[in-house]
């Protein structure tokens, strides 16, 4: 069966015109927390490939939200064929990465934010929504997402292995991650992220062609305006969207 195309992150923004013209303003605390959780790693986290997976956190290294038993096999398959559950999946992670970011405005805590997007793609793949992410200290907010992300306490990450397969579960993780990350991208260019090492694991193990991977874990230039660089982060949120639609 083939469900519908999830929905481009372009046409929320440009339903949602207040949230365009705010969302580049980054919490201070979050855009802080990013900016200490670098210190002395920032080469292996600037260039994660290099640093092979020797940067990866315990709680993605212990994860078992992608592995499905055999006896949770039987009988599950999802209602989607298996590009569209990838794309889907895909966007299901960046929307509610994107979300939690979103929800920095008023952090600590958070609220579903955007315009029903991550409902409405949970539901497409019949999986459970993504439970909000709260951050309890701001200081460790990065590790915290990370573990709520990898831990999978809704069973999302898990249930999409179940009924499509784990790189459906690995390609959601990685929507999550990169969804949180663009919007400190625009924000603040030239900075790198320690998310660069989760998305650049997950890439790696669905297999997101090295020039998209790239353009995903490095920091976007300072010249050209806030707009510019979101336009770009949306084209390429839509290019990795595209080239999932049309793998074979």
């Amino acid at each position: 069966m083939q469900g519908p195309r999830p929905r481009s992150l372009s046409s929320r923004l440009k339903r949602a015109a207040l949230f365009i013209a705010t969302v580049w303003a980054l919490a201070a605390s979050f855009v802080a927390f990013e900016l200490l959780s670098l210190s002395f790693t920032d080469v292996m986290v600037a260039n994660p490939e290099s640093a092979g997976d020797l940067l990866l956190s315990a709680a993605i290294v212990q994860s078992s939200a992608c592995t499905v038993a055999v006896n949770e096999a039987a009988g599950q398959a999802g209602p989607l064929v298996e590009r569209d559950a990838n794309a889907n999946a895909w966007m299901l992670g960046v929307h509610f990465g994107s979300d939690t970011q979103s929800a920095a405005q008023g952090a600590p805590g958070g609220t579903r934010q955007g315009n029903g997007e991550v409902e409405e793609l949970a539901s497409v793949l019949a999986v459970p929504a993504p439970p909000v992410f709260s951050v309890r200290q701001i200081a460790n907010a990065h590790d915290e997402f990370v573990a709520h992300v990898e831990t999978d306490a809704g069973a999302t990450a898990h249930r999409l292995a179940v009924r499509y397969s784990p790189e459906a579960c690995q390609l959601f993780k990685l929507g999550a991650y990169w969804g949180y990350t663009m919007w400190i991208y625009v924000a603040l260019p030239g900075v790198s992220t320690a998310m660069s090492v989760p998305i650049n694991y997950y890439a790696r193990q669905v297999g997101i062609p090295e020039p998209l991977t790239r353009s995903m874990i490095t920091p976007m230039a300072a010249d050209g305006s806030r707009a510019d660089r979101a336009a770009a982060a949306i084209a390429l949120t839509e290019t990795v969207t595209k080239h999932l639609r049309d793998a074979q």
